[in-house]
């Protein structure tokens, strides 16, 4: 449970140290990054279907415990849930949540609209280590940090993630009256402790597809909340990967726009499902959808609908006056008030209700989330994966920064995540696998690479996780506790070494704030600028015209775009030579992409409008 009514838990009276002392980064700039790097392929472990997942990729099925209905001749070395279906229609792909190898799309959604969130609004913060099928390391057979052996290709690696999710997503969004919401089924997939490809190989009395696919869960109405967050991240999507390939946003935007229909055309109301019992809130996320429509598509429409669902704003945020919204809950799967404040904030040059947002997001970070010493954010109540919800908040610290313009790395956001990275009484890390004292044990069924089924009684079995297991490298943020440094490192502890995608979501999104600030990342650079080829763009920077001269480009017709820096697109043209002009005197001010896209090549460069 998310809500915590009244009482903020100030754990910088627990800390022993002297908080208000939070100035500077404690951690070498290279720390932030490998920590973002390492919670950002997390995600790359939670994979099902054809995808390559690094951490069970190598895996074989050479010690399965017996009785539990294993069937070898089903098994795939790598690959779970091949079978996923509705009847006939492919629904394989996705992530399964952490331990629990079942695609819930209460927090699946969720969870990827806030990476992708994140992502567009500190682009600069996201680095490229490795490629999609993470080859270099699983040829090199060496998963650390410290090896560097991962091989970019040209794309963040959060997009490569991340896109494993748009695809399902893609398919998830059948028709503006078909949505997919859950793939497993939870009391099943809790009777048998093994790796997904193992799971696989099991009836689905235990979680597998060995006898059959396993429960496809499937709304015709009453999923506003997940359709809306669906159409949000693929309406995302389809802004920052144009750059890397335009047929895959186009489509992005296309089935963004079907989920929004979706939301439209079917019972408003919010399905929930076993282990996620979700609350029947949902306008917030349909203003972030029509928000983030508008972005993609400048259509002023959209814009006009989500402010047509934008009353709450008028609500009290004082929690003594008995209005229905007060602002007092904090931003988790569950909850997603924040975001939506965030994005008409955004938006407060085109929409009256910005300035209304921007109040709701200083009252998440002057008041409801503030401590009034210090600088550790959290809650009261759910002891539950404690640590989610300070992760949150420090990313909505991170975004409420963006709005400002500010330069400086805020404190609080610095501050709870070094607590998470290390930075407290006890030096203890709760990121498995970062720092000297991590965690060795989340109650993960893949992480341990081990099908006895019995963690308790066969430990002995176990490999020997310690700095030297070669997976440890593993990125999953626990829940820990609220207790300053306090971790019991036991897989048994479940509320405490338990992780999910959600839990992990927030975390990327603060530190990819953070690393924008020490390590920036020059965003301008695309895998499909061509050497052999030259756009000459001026004057640069301009007032009104901009001229565009190409040599050592094939002839016919060629397509100009002009792409704002949040990744929409503001106009296009198509020209029959080698040079044109654009008229930008009616645009905003400031940094733009333009896009050249011709029968063989695809060009891009930057330009200032003053």
């Amino acid at each position: 449970m998310c809500k915590f009514k009244s009482v903020l838990v100030f754990m910088c009276a627990l800390l022993g140290m002297n908080a208000m002392a939070q100035e500077a980064p404690r951690f070498e700039n290279e720390q932030y990054q490998k920590a973002l790097w390492m919670t950002t392929r997390f995600y790359g472990a939670q994979r099902m279907g054809e995808g390559v997942n690094w951490l069970v990729a190598t895996h074989e099925a050479n010690d399965v415990a017996n009785n539990i209905g294993f069937d070898r001749s089903k098994f795939v070395k790598g690959k779970s849930f091949l079978k996923d279906a509705d009847g006939d229609y492919d629904l394989k792909g996705g992530w399964f949540d952490c331990g629990d190898m079942v695609l819930f799309g209460q927090t699946f959604y969720y969870s990827v609209y806030m990476l992708l969130l994140g992502y567009a609004e500190f682009p600069n913060g996201y680095p490229d280590y490795y490629s999609e099928d993470y080859h270099g390391y699983i040829n090199a057979d060496d998963y650390t940090w410290e090896g560097g052996k991962g091989e970019p290709d040209g794309i963040p690696d959060i997009l490569n993630e991340v896109k494993y999710a748009t695809d399902f997503i893609l398919k998830a969004v059948r028709d503006n009256r078909t949505f997919y919401y859950q793939k497993g089924d939870g009391n099943a997939d809790h009777r048998i402790w093994c790796t997904s490809p193992v799971k696989s190989a099991l009836p689905k009395s235990n979680g597998g597809e060995a006898d059959g696919p396993r429960s496809i869960l499937k709304a015709t109405g009453n999923a506003t909340a997940m359709a809306s967050q669906a159409s949000s991240a693929l309406a995302i999507m389809s802004r920052v990967y144009a750059k890397y390939d335009q047929a895959y946003a186009d489509a992005c935007l296309e089935k963004a726009k079907v989920a929004c229909e979706f939301v439209e055309q079917t019972s408003k109301g919010t399905t929930t499902a076993a282990f996620y019992s979700a609350g029947n809130r949902y306008v917030h996320d349909m203003v972030s959808m029509y928000a983030e429509l508008y972005k993609a598509t400048q259509d002023p429409t959209y814009l006009k609908k989500a402010e047509e669902n934008c009353n709450w704003l008028n609500e009290s945020t004082d929690p003594k006056k008995d209005a229905e919204y007060k602002y007092n809950y904090t931003l988790c799967w569950d909850h997603r008030e924040d975001l939506a404040a965030y994005e008409m904030a955004s938006l407060s040059d085109v929409s009256e209700w910005g300035e209304k947002a921007k109040n709701a997001m200083n009252y998440y970070v002057d008041v409801m989330y503030k401590p009034k010493s210090g600088y550790m954010l959290n809650v009261q109540g759910n002891q539950w994966g404690a640590l989610r919800y300070p992760a949150n908040q420090a990313f909505v610290y991170a975004l409420n920064d963006k709005l400002n313009n500010a330069e400086k790395i805020n404190p609080y956001t610095l501050y709870n995540v070094e607590y998470i990275m290390g930075k407290n009484s006890q030096n203890q890390s709760y990121i498995v696998g970062f720092g000297e004292k991590c965690p060795y044990f989340p109650h993960h069924r893949n992480f341990f690479r081990t099908d006895i089924n019995d963690l308790d009684r066969e430990k002995y079995k176990l490999p020997k996780v310690d700095n030297n297991y070669k997976y440890i490298q593993f990125g999953y943020l626990v829940g820990g506790s609220l207790k300053d440094g306090y971790y019991e490192d036991n897989s048994s502890s479940y509320s405490m070494t338990e992780g999910g995608i959600d839990y992990n979501a927030g975390l990327v999104g603060a530190l990819a704030y953070i690393n924008s600030k020490l390590n920036p990342i020059n965003t301008t650079d695309t895998k499909e600028v061509v050497e052999s080829a030259q756009c000459a763009i001026y004057p640069n920077p301009t007032k009104n015209m901009v001229n565009i001269r190409l040599t050592n480009v094939e002839n016919g017709n060629i397509r100009i775009e002009v792409i704002n820096e949040m990744g929409a697109l503001c106009r296009s043209l198509t020209a029959q030579g080698t040079e044109c002009a654009i008229d930008m005197e009616e645009m905003t001010p400031g940094i733009y992409i333009i896009r050249v896209t011709t029968a063989s090549e695809v060009l891009t460069e930057k330009i200032i409008k003053e």
